[in-house]
């Protein structure tokens, strides 16, 4: 694996994390040091880290305060 793929992931834990998770992917990055590009779109998608989920997350959070505010009506 490059010097530049070691610090990237350094920066990023849960780029590492999901690195763990998957190990196939360590013989794709030694093969291609781009590759971590598209590993980090599969790490925001599959832990929901992209900005139509946060978008989402933040529509549940105002739903559940204004349910909140309605019981308290």
């Amino acid at each position: 694996m490059s010097i530049e793929c070691q610090f990237y992931l350094q920066k990023n834990p849960n780029l590492v994390r999901f690195l763990h998770e998957n190990p196939r992917f360590y013989k794709f990055l030694n093969r291609d040091a781009n590759f971590i590009f598209e590993m980090e779109k599969m790490m925001k998608e599959k832990y929901k880290l992209t900005i139509p989920d946060k978008i989402e997350k933040f529509k549940d959070k105002l739903d559940m305060l204004n349910t909140f505010i309605d019981i308290l009506n």
